[in-house]
């Protein structure tokens, strides 16, 4: 039995982490020492796979030959084409995932073939059932899924959790956002309600400042080429870091033509404030299943990347101050604020990956981690079909599960043989609107109308593994079907998995060599300033013209010095203007003059 890792799988990133021999929780590092592995996908110029920062570094200038945000169409059947091949949401995962798995091995020196995965509490069965068959593709068995904000709740610490405390977790990620309402007591965590939106999470603010950008320059998302799209979303996103501390400005080249604007956070609070509203939304619903009044939370907790947007925790703040009257103080604490009632956590991004990690030490009855009885929620409404094409609810949503549920229902026609019986999750009364998980025949003795009795009884684990039972009054006979790992024919999932084996995976040595260039490429294609284009090409040629000599001592100093550049003018870590770019240049180049005088005179 090969060793057990936990992943978060993210929308925007992905992380995995292990317990030492000490009983620590460490992250898996990727071949940079990276912990954040970025969630895309691409190929190559030699049509072989890469995944994580190589994939991003090319997404800008090869967006075509790229796949993001996929965990989004993650239960769809949607085909998403990168470069000459198609895949769906379920394959792209299994690469993140087998990328993680490989970085884990090389890391432990050891077979990992077991993993506990987090999903947004608000994922349906359906999408829960393709991460569990993206892990399985990966060469990984699902021990337990989790969802993103009860890990999240489990890395808070004895000294939160041990209190007699109601509490919210939000959970706002790149893609999805789920709102998890808590309550703890000794050593039960309990689960009161789940709620969310899974087409709601960073992405969505990147994009209204996309929108803002090409209002203000008067063009549409239509006349841009899929490139210059990939462009304006790289630098909006980066835009989105900076907003909350003042008004950003955005300068890019369209169809040869510069553009300039300025996005104020007037303006971005304005445009912003439908998905503020759906967040509303979704928080008052969890309150009102969770029977819980807003003045009786006693802590927020904000997780996830997004939550580092400044509006996210002032319209927390103000949502919970308007509905209560008085905050609830606890001591100093080392993972939340002290003396907020809304608190971001501490390292929002990593925060999920943690408390899986934990899941991992207690499914592993590692002594270390102090067993706490942890209780879930049904996500969403199970039943079957009845006359009318209505849906009937047998077991509701937010009920606490393990659970298992039964009602009865009756022949409808005059000896009628078999009655159908539907399995379908939703909260609409329409059973078309509904998801659509399995059904199976069960044969009922000739009768009058409404004389056959059948039991149907769902039963529902922690695990999201539903086991649907139909019995026959009358004579006892039972028929049952279990919905779980997926709607996959063995046939299916071996022909998944014979295509996985005929794709070439790029080698880690070659990702190292190819990053360094192709994030001068991305710089370079997101600089408009001539002048510093000018110095990345010179930059990219000397180091080109060194890797050709052989000599390693001299290619790993100019790769240094090559790297420590990119540093200083890379928009993605390094918020300086044009102007003070330009400026450090001048003064390196004195510098530089200066040192080369003095040498010269020493030799002469």
């Amino acid at each position: 039995m090969g060793r057990m890792i936990g992943i978060d799988l993210g929308t925007t990133n992905s992380l995995a982490t292990y317990i030492d021999d000490n009983g620590e929780i460490q992250f898996i590092k990727n071949e940079y020492g990276n912990i954040l592995i970025p969630s895309v996908v691409g190929i190559d110029e030699n049509d072989a796979i890469i995944v994580g920062e190589l994939a991003k570094e090319r997404r800008m200038m090869n967006a075509g030959e790229t796949a993001s945000n996929f965990k989004r169409r993650m239960g769809t059947d949607a085909k998403i084409k990168v470069k000459n091949r198609t895949f769906d949401a379920q394959m792209l995962s299994s690469f993140v995932l087998k990328h993680l798995k490989e970085n884990a091995e090389k890391q432990l020196n050891e077979k990992i073939n077991r993993a506990i995965i987090s999903v947004p509490a608000y994922f349906n069965d359906k999408q829960r059932r393709d991460t569990k068959m993206a892990a399985e593709l990966a060469g990984l068995t699902v021990e337990r899924l989790i969802n993103e904000p009860t890990a999240a709740a489990m890395s808070l610490g004895s000294h939160i959790l041990d209190q007699n405390l109601k509490f919210i977790v939000l959970d706002l990620g790149g893609g999805t956002f789920d709102v998890t309402l808590l309550e703890t007591f000794e050593n039960i965590m309990e689960v009161l309600s789940i709620s969310g939106d899974t087409m709601l999470g960073g992405e969505d603010f990147t994009t209204k400042i996309c929108e803002i950008f090409l209002k203000n320059i008067k063009l549409s998302i239509a006349d841009l080429s899929r490139d210059e799209r990939t462009k304006l979303y790289t630098k909006a996103d980066r835009a989105k870091k900076l907003i909350s501390l003042k008004n950003v400005e955005i300068e890019m080249e369209i169809k040869g033509k510069k553009y300039k604007s300025e996005i104020t956070q007037e303006n971005f609070r304005e445009t912003v404030k439908p998905l503020l509203v759906k967040m509303k939304v979704a928080i008052d619903k969890a309150l009102q299943d969770g029977n819980t009044d807003a003045r009786e939370i006693e802590k927020v907790i904000l997780v996830g990347g997004a939550v580092k947007l400044g509006i996210i925790e002032e319209f927390v703040e103000k949502y919970f101050h308007k509905m209560r009257g008085e905050k609830i103080y606890f001591n100093n604490d080392d993972f939340i604020e002290n003396n907020k009632l809304v608190s971001i956590a501490a390292d929002p991004d990593t925060v999920v990956a943690y408390g899986v990690g934990i899941a991992v030490g207690m499914k592993e009855r590692n002594k270390v981690f102090k067993e706490r009885i942890l209780t879930d929620v049904c996500p969403f409404t199970l039943g079957t079909e009845i006359v009318g094409r209505r849906f009937a609810p047998i077991i509701p949503r937010n009920t606490t599960v393990p659970t298992s549920r039964s009602e009865y229902f009756y022949t409808i026609e005059d000896y009628q043989s078999q009655v159908t019986v539907g399995i379908y999750q939703g909260e609409s009364l329409n059973i078309d609107d509904n998801l659509f998980l399995g059904e199976f025949l069960l044969d009922v003795p000739q009768n009058l109308a409404g004389k056959e009795a059948i039991n149907v009884r769902f039963t529902y684990d922690i695990n999201g593994i539903l086991e649907v039972e139909a019995k026959v009054v009358s004579t006892g006979v039972k028929k049952s079907k279990l919905i779980i790992n997926g709607d996959l024919s063995e046939e299916e999932k071996n022909e998944k998995i014979k295509m996985l084996k005929e794709i070439k995976i790029q080698s880690e040595n070659k990702n190292k060599d190819k990053l360094l260039l192709e994030r001068a490429n991305r710089i370079y294609a997101e600089i408009v300033n001539t002048e510093i284009r000018n110095h990345i090409s010179d930059y990219l040629e000397n180091y080109k013209m060194v890797v050709a000599t052989g000599d390693r001592i001299r290619i790993q100093k100019t790769k240094k010095n090559f790297s420590e550049f990119l540093d200083k003018i890379d928009p993605e870590i390094n918020d300086m203007s044009v102007e003070d770019i330009l400026k450090d240049f001048e003064d390196e180049t004195e510098e530089e003059d200066m040192k080369e005088e003095d040498e010269l005179e020493f030799w002469n």
